[in-house]
Protein backbone atom coordinates (compact mmCIF):
# COMPACT_ATOMS: atom_id res chain seq x y z
CA UNK A 1 0.00 0.00 0.00
CA UNK A 2 1.24 3.32 -0.57
CA UNK A 3 0.82 6.50 1.31
CA UNK A 4 0.83 9.82 -0.86
CA UNK A 5 2.60 12.55 1.62
CA UNK A 6 -0.20 15.15 0.57
CA UNK A 7 -3.17 13.18 2.29
CA UNK A 8 -1.52 12.90 5.68
CA UNK A 9 -3.30 15.30 7.02
CA UNK A 10 -2.43 17.27 10.77
CA UNK A 11 -4.34 14.78 13.23
CA UNK A 12 -2.13 11.68 11.81
CA UNK A 13 -3.22 8.92 9.89
CA UNK A 14 -3.86 5.28 11.31
CA UNK A 15 -3.86 2.69 9.12
CA UNK A 16 -4.03 -1.51 9.63
CA UNK A 17 -2.55 -3.34 6.86
CA UNK A 18 -2.48 -6.98 5.59
CA UNK A 19 0.71 -7.32 2.96
CA UNK A 20 1.07 -10.88 0.92
CA UNK A 21 4.30 -12.74 2.08
CA UNK A 22 4.54 -12.80 -1.69
CA UNK A 23 4.45 -9.41 -2.52
CA UNK A 24 6.61 -8.76 0.47
CA UNK A 25 9.34 -11.35 -0.77
CA UNK A 26 9.33 -10.08 -4.46
CA UNK A 27 10.60 -6.66 -3.01
CA UNK A 28 13.90 -8.08 -2.18
CA UNK A 29 16.22 -11.03 -3.50
CA UNK A 30 17.51 -13.33 -0.85
CA UNK A 31 16.38 -12.32 2.70
CA UNK A 32 17.93 -15.43 4.58
CA UNK A 33 14.54 -16.27 5.74
CA UNK A 34 10.80 -17.11 4.61
CA UNK A 35 7.55 -14.91 5.50
CA UNK A 36 5.11 -18.17 5.82
CA UNK A 37 2.08 -15.73 6.55
CA UNK A 38 0.41 -12.61 5.67
CA UNK A 39 2.19 -9.77 7.30
CA UNK A 40 -0.62 -7.96 9.22
CA UNK A 41 0.72 -4.00 10.40
CA UNK A 42 -0.72 -1.33 12.40
CA UNK A 43 0.82 2.24 11.41
CA UNK A 44 0.49 5.45 12.88
CA UNK A 45 1.67 8.23 10.29
CA UNK A 46 1.98 11.86 11.64
CA UNK A 47 3.59 14.95 9.84
CA UNK A 48 4.27 18.26 10.68
CA UNK A 49 6.30 20.32 7.74
CA UNK A 50 8.10 18.58 6.11
CA UNK A 51 8.63 15.73 8.56
CA UNK A 52 7.11 12.48 8.55
CA UNK A 53 7.23 10.03 11.63
CA UNK A 54 5.97 6.77 10.99
CA UNK A 55 5.30 4.27 14.44
CA UNK A 56 3.96 1.05 14.28
CA UNK A 57 3.91 -2.58 14.87
CA UNK A 58 3.80 -5.84 13.04
CA UNK A 59 3.47 -9.92 13.61
CA UNK A 60 3.50 -12.70 10.96
CA UNK A 61 5.77 -16.28 10.97
CA UNK A 62 8.86 -16.32 9.69
CA UNK A 63 10.42 -19.60 8.46
CA UNK A 64 14.13 -20.09 8.89
CA UNK A 65 17.12 -22.67 8.41
CA UNK A 66 18.72 -23.61 11.80
CA UNK A 67 22.28 -21.89 11.74
CA UNK A 68 23.28 -25.06 13.85
CA UNK A 69 21.22 -28.22 12.42
CA UNK A 70 20.22 -26.66 9.27
CA UNK A 71 16.36 -28.10 9.62
CA UNK A 72 13.67 -25.71 8.96
CA UNK A 73 11.86 -24.29 11.81
CA UNK A 74 8.81 -21.29 11.82
CA UNK A 75 9.05 -18.41 14.52
CA UNK A 76 5.88 -16.64 15.50
CA UNK A 77 7.39 -12.71 14.60
CA UNK A 78 6.33 -9.85 15.97
CA UNK A 79 7.43 -6.26 16.62
CA UNK A 80 7.29 -2.43 17.29
CA UNK A 81 8.99 0.30 14.98
CA UNK A 82 9.41 4.00 14.98
CA UNK A 83 10.60 5.35 11.71
CA UNK A 84 11.51 9.25 11.14
CA UNK A 85 11.46 10.36 7.53
CA UNK A 86 12.05 14.09 5.70
CA UNK A 87 11.06 15.56 2.39
CA UNK A 88 14.05 16.24 0.49
CA UNK A 89 16.88 15.26 -1.28
CA UNK A 90 19.03 12.22 -0.49
CA UNK A 91 22.38 14.00 -1.63
CA UNK A 92 21.76 15.82 1.63
CA UNK A 93 23.56 12.91 3.23
CA UNK A 94 26.89 13.65 0.86
CA UNK A 95 27.71 17.02 3.10
CA UNK A 96 28.84 14.55 6.05
CA UNK A 97 26.63 13.02 8.36
CA UNK A 98 25.93 13.96 11.70
CA UNK A 99 24.92 11.45 14.98
CA UNK A 100 21.86 13.54 14.70
CA UNK A 101 21.66 12.26 10.40
CA UNK A 102 21.51 8.72 11.12
CA UNK A 103 17.87 8.29 12.62
CA UNK A 104 16.72 9.96 9.87
CA UNK A 105 15.55 9.09 6.37
CA UNK A 106 14.75 10.71 3.13
CA UNK A 107 12.07 11.00 0.79
CA UNK A 108 12.48 11.81 -2.29
CA UNK A 109 9.23 10.91 -3.86
CA UNK A 110 5.58 11.73 -2.98
CA UNK A 111 4.80 8.12 -1.21
CA UNK A 112 5.68 6.14 1.49
CA UNK A 113 5.07 2.10 0.48
CA UNK A 114 4.42 -0.04 4.00
CA UNK A 115 5.52 -2.91 2.09
CA UNK A 116 9.72 -1.08 2.25
CA UNK A 117 8.88 0.19 5.39
CA UNK A 118 7.75 -3.99 6.32
CA UNK A 119 10.40 -5.55 4.73
CA UNK A 120 12.87 -3.45 6.39
CA UNK A 121 11.76 -3.78 9.62
CA UNK A 122 11.78 -7.71 9.07
CA UNK A 123 15.24 -7.72 7.88
CA UNK A 124 16.33 -5.55 10.87
CA UNK A 125 14.98 -7.90 13.64
CA UNK A 126 15.34 -10.96 12.15
CA UNK A 127 17.97 -12.70 13.93
CA UNK A 128 21.16 -13.19 11.78
CA UNK A 129 22.10 -17.00 13.10
CA UNK A 130 18.76 -18.07 13.79
CA UNK A 131 18.22 -21.52 16.56
CA UNK A 132 15.95 -23.74 16.28
CA UNK A 133 16.14 -24.43 19.92
CA UNK A 134 18.61 -22.92 22.15
CA UNK A 135 20.24 -26.12 23.07
CA UNK A 136 20.70 -27.32 19.62
CA UNK A 137 23.45 -29.21 19.22
CA UNK A 138 24.24 -28.99 15.75
CA UNK A 139 25.72 -30.92 12.92
CA UNK A 140 28.56 -33.38 13.82
CA UNK A 141 31.76 -31.73 12.16
CA UNK A 142 33.26 -35.03 11.10
CA UNK A 143 29.93 -37.07 9.46
CA UNK A 144 27.61 -34.43 9.65
CA UNK A 145 24.84 -36.48 11.37
CA UNK A 146 22.58 -34.30 13.65
CA UNK A 147 23.68 -34.38 17.19
CA UNK A 148 19.84 -33.78 18.33
CA UNK A 149 19.35 -37.39 17.74
CA UNK A 150 21.72 -38.68 19.30
CA UNK A 151 25.36 -39.90 18.92
CA UNK A 152 26.89 -39.59 15.44
CA UNK A 153 28.89 -42.92 16.21
CA UNK A 154 32.01 -42.13 14.31
CA UNK A 155 33.87 -41.35 16.94
CA UNK A 156 34.67 -37.21 16.14
CA UNK A 157 34.03 -36.34 19.99
CA UNK A 158 36.60 -38.93 20.96
CA UNK A 159 39.73 -37.69 18.76
CA UNK A 160 41.38 -34.29 20.17
CA UNK A 161 43.50 -32.44 18.33
CA UNK A 162 47.03 -33.08 18.88
CA UNK A 163 47.27 -28.94 18.91
CA UNK A 164 45.30 -29.34 22.13
CA UNK A 165 46.38 -32.46 23.66
CA UNK A 166 47.91 -31.24 26.51
CA UNK A 167 45.32 -28.87 27.70
CA UNK A 168 43.09 -32.04 28.48
CA UNK A 169 44.43 -32.77 31.44
CA UNK A 170 44.33 -29.37 32.56
CA UNK A 171 42.45 -28.54 35.46
CA UNK A 172 42.13 -25.58 37.64
CA UNK A 173 43.38 -24.89 41.34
Amino acid sequence: MKIRVDDIIEAGLSLDVAEDAKVIEGLAGSLGFRINAPVRAHFDVTRTGKDINVTGALDTALGFACGRCLKDFESVFSTGFSIFYTLGRESAREKGLTAADIDVNYITGDTLDTSEIILAQLALEAPLAPLCNEDCKGLCPRCGADLNAGPCGCGAEEKTDVRFAKLKDFKVK
